[in-house]
């Protein structure tokens, strides 16, 4: 019997990176990483702390680890945060894939990399494939566009575009934010305005098709076996606005869904220019690797029973 593969998850303490994590420990020797999110215990050997953009420290986990398979889930996310922080946003979104692509050479690693939908200009009507052109419109997506080139340059890999990555973990209802100040992600943040009695403006004229996380981690690691080079869109199967998005969540996790405002993009102040349509297409995906993806009704089904196990208290009736 052949020993495990060993996987690398570089950002086990993100949202995509803990739910790989607690997948690729069935199949894989897995080893995560995580940086300002805490996760290592005294006892847990395969969680350790690493800053992705000191180079000596990348090059020593590496030869230390060795991994065949690395899945490179960290980013700058915050959209606004990168128009102002350009050079940051660059370093870790574009050099240090460039680097970890390097790295995956030396060892003969394959490379399974998430980008994002923001790479399209939003102008088009319907679902973007991976054959349209991509036209980034921010400091972010223009980091991230470039970060799939450098992804490129492992001589294996597999490049995976999702859309409004959201699911549950405990690690973010615990409060902690990334560097940038990123809070939780999307479907999380309203349930948790929900479960306050806060109000919640929601933009009625921005549209995506929402990732279930679990999806999206479940999708790297079949592709992360895989001998081919290959991009990928992967989301839900429902295009949809944001303020559809949020009514979706409260119906789903037992909260009216009338408490939510619709507004406008014009009417809020957001540094970095959005994609008013970021809907993507994944029938190639479907087709190839024989899957069939999740609408919003059946992911939202898939978060509720998380929640209902680990915690409750942040359902409505």
């Amino acid at each position: 019997m052949t020993s495990a593969k060993t996987l690398l998850v570089l950002g086990a303490s993100g949202l995509t990176g803990y739910k790989s994590m607690q997948l690729a420990k069935k199949r894989f020797e897995a080893y995560g990483t995580f940086n300002m999110r805490k996760l290592s215990s005294p006892t847990d050997k395969s969680l350790l702390q690493l800053d992705i953009t000191k180079e000596d420290v990348l090059r020593k986990s590496f030869s230390e680890i060795r991994p065949d398979i690395v899945l490179n889930t960290t980013a700058l996310h915050n959209v606004d945060y990168c128009e102002s922080h350009q050079d940051e946003a660059f370093n870790i979104n574009t050099k240090v894939v460039g680097l970890i692509a390097s790295l995956c050479n030396n060892l003969g690693s394959r490379l399974i990399h998430i980008s994002t939908d923001f790479v399209f200009d939003g102008e088009k009507e319907g679902n973007y494939s991976e054959s349209d052109v991509p036209n980034p419109q921010s400091v972010y997506a223009k980091s991230k566009l470039e970060g799939e080139v450098q992804a490129k340059k492992a001589a294996s890999y597999s490049i995976l575009r999702p859309s409004v990555v959201y699911g549950w973990t405990p690690l973010e209802i615990q409060g902690s934010i990334s560097s940038s100040g990123k809070p939780m992600n999307f479907a999380l943040w309203a349930l948790s305005k929900m479960n306050k009695s806060e109000e919640l403006k929601v933009v009625n004229d921005q549209y995506t098709s929402p990732t279930l996380a679990d999806l999206l981690a479940a999708i790297a690691l079949r592709v992360a076996v895989k001998e081919t080079n290959d991009l990928y869109h992967v989301s839900g199967t429902s295009c949809m606005s944001r303020y559809e998005f949020t009514r979706k969540i409260a119906a789903t996790m037992g909260y009216s869904p009338d408490i939510i405002q619709a507004i406008e993009s014009k009417s809020i102040a957001q540094a970095a220019k959005r994609p008013m349509n970021s809907c993507l297409n994944c029938e190639k995906l479907q087709n190839e690797l024989n899957y069939k993806l999740l609408n919003i009704d059946q992911s939202l089904a898939v978060m509720r029973s998380q929640i209902e196990i680990e915690s409750p208290s942040i359902l409505g009736n």
